[in-house]
């Protein structure tokens, strides 16, 4: 039985217009991504990484083309409602900028994904607990965002990401902001999600570390995917 690709892009384009200028940010990418890949997405600042992740997680809409989400979205089909809910259970999201709620505690923050999910009280402090433990915020539980460094605050994104257990993980530039050896522990976390959940991540990466863990980059240049590379298994 054929596996039905998780994503599917079709001649994607997406064009912006500032002032009289219009920008092309992608031009035409095709790209399928199979259930449980590991894969990165390299090229240089600007090139269409980030506006790539925005269409394939429902955040903006190609100007031509098709973004196709776990065999049965057509993104331009979707209304905001389906947009959100689809965003809510089945992706989740790291963002370059992180996005935290300055008003919630680093374990509201961490669970609001599950608040959001309506999830049973018990289960919710659980799976936070468990998280907050692994990205090595306990301590920290109880303070506000303002209160941390970049990185904690990066770990901080990326537990609220993983802690739906979702389909997908979209993860713009995720060890940005930490040290070698944060960023490694946060890696090996996804990778073994990866491995024992299935969980399938794209990475908008220029971090080595990424790259080498990585099953399969995929290289854009000026809005065009230039090389799509799969590692071959030692």
């Amino acid at each position: 039985m054929a596996v039905t690709d998780l994503i599917h892009t079709v001649g994607v384009t997406k064009d912006y217009q500032l002032g009289t200028h219009t920008v092309h940010a992608l031009r035409g990418v095709d790209l399928r991504v199979r259930p449980g890949e590991f894969l990165s997405i390299v090229g240089p600042s600007g090139s269409g990484k980030t506006t790539l992740l925005n269409m394939i997680g429902c955040l903006d809409i190609p100007t031509e083309g098709m973004v196709e989400l776990f065999g049965e979205f057509d993104t331009r089909d979707l209304d905001d409602k389906a947009s959100t809910l689809l965003r809510r259970d089945r992706i989740g999201f790291i963002f370059q900028s992180f996005n935290l709620m300055p008003v919630l505690n680093i374990r509201e923050n961490i669970g609001l994904p599950l608040d959001l999910q309506r999830m049973d009280s018990k289960e919710m402090n659980v799976r936070i607990d468990e998280l907050v433990e692994v990205v090595g915020l306990t301590e920290f539980a109880e303070h506000r965002p303002e209160e941390l460094s970049g990185g904690q605050r990066q770990r901080v994104a990326v537990a609220r990401a993983l802690v739906t257990q979702p389909d997908l993980v979209l993860a713009d530039e995720p060890t940005a902001n930490l040290d070698h050896e944060s960023g490694m522990a946060i890696l090996r976390l996804m990778q073994k999600m990866n491995e024992t959940r299935g969980t399938t991540f794209i990475f908008s990466t220029h971090d080595p570390k990424v790259m080498d863990l990585a099953t399969r980059t995929v290289v854009i240049e000026d809005g065009m995917v230039t090389e799509d590379t799969v590692k071959s298994k030692s």
